[in-house]
Formats: structure tokens, sequence, C-alpha cells
């Protein structure tokens, strides 16, 4: 029995090959582990990342300290100018475009660990050894598979994908929003 065991555990650890018809070798590996690629994950939930941070996260970070300083200053010259209620309008559609930005900078893109290790076929990603579903792109600046792929942002340090493409949409929004009503606070 202790030895049926071992030769158990044995077996979950190595990678073995079946044989099909004589015709395709199947590997399957029982310690497959998850490739994250260039971005660091956070947070998992029933497997999957929910927060994850791009490659690009020095931009990022140029970005948000941006984002709080432009609120600042536009917030400044409208007090100076309007006083204090207007320039709270500055200050919310800045803390508006914040929210939008951090939200879509750590929502988890589309990146997918429920897909099977499969050998290296036509519907396999070649770097991520996972079989492809439909609209999986693998993005070579992440180094990831991403479902409903859209584009790699420097600005946002990830790509944009299934997971995170209403919360950029957001975020655009946002942008037009802000600038549209400190525009406004300054013509006053």
């Amino acid at each position: 029995m202790k030895s049926q065991n071992i030769l158990n555990q044995v077996d979950l650890s190595q990678t073995y090959k079946e044989k099909t018809n004589d015709i395709l070798d199947i590997q399957y590996d029982q310690s497959f582990k998850p490739h994250y690629g260039k971005n660091f994950m956070f947070r998992f939930y029933n497997g999957q990342p929910q927060i994850t941070i791009g490659p690009h996260w020095p931009l990022s970070v140029c970005t948000i300290i941006s984002i709080i300083v432009g609120t600042y200053f536009i917030s400044a010259i409208i007090y100076i100018k309007s006083g204090i209620w207007h320039s709270s309008g500055s200050v919310l559609s800045g803390l508006i475009l914040e929210i939008c930005y951090l939200r879509v900078f750590l929502k988890n893109p589309g990146i997918n660990f429920t897909s099977t290790y499969v050998a290296k076929t036509q519907k396999s990603c070649q770097q991520c050894n996972l079989e492809k579903e439909y609209g999986t792109y693998h993005c070579y600046q992440c180094n990831i598979c991403v479902k409903g792929y859209d584009h790699h942002c420097p600005w946002v340090g990830k790509c944009i994908g299934e997971g995170n493409i209403k919360e950029f949409q957001m975020f655009l929004i946002s942008i037009l929003i802000f600038f549209s009503c400190n525009l406004f606070l300054i013509m006053i």
C-alpha cells in the first residue's frame, strides 16, 4: 500500500507520453504551472488573477502622478480665478479620472489560466504552451496570451483585452469629461 502511494506521487510529478494510433504523440505535464509572462499578478480567485500589473508599470506611475499634479494645478488656477466651489468641480473631475485610470491599470486584461496544456499544434500558443481559444492573441510585449486582445497600451502599462476593455472605455470618457469640465470652469 505504501509503495503504491509513492508510485502514484512519482507518476503525478513526471511528464509522460500517450501514444494515439501510432500517429500523434501527446505530452501531458501534471505539474504544469501558469505562464505569467512579464506581468505581476495578485489576488487570485478560482485560479484566475484579479489584479495584474503590466511590464510598463513605470510609465503608468508617471501617468498617475501626472493626473494628480495636473488636477492640483488646474484646480489651483480655477480657485484663484473663481473660488472654492468651481475649484471643487475640477478636483471632482480629476478624482473620477484617477479612479477610472486605476481600474483599468489594475484589472486583469483577459489572461486566462483555465486553458489546458497541449502539445505544440496549430491551435496552441508556442510561447505559453496553452490551447488558444477563439479571439486569443499572444502579446509579445507582455509575453502572455490575452482573450479578446484589443491592443497593448504603454500608458496603462499592459494589454487591453476582454477583461478590461470596458474600464478602458470609461477611462477615455473620463478624460473627455475632465478636459471639458476644466475648460468650462476656466472660461467662467
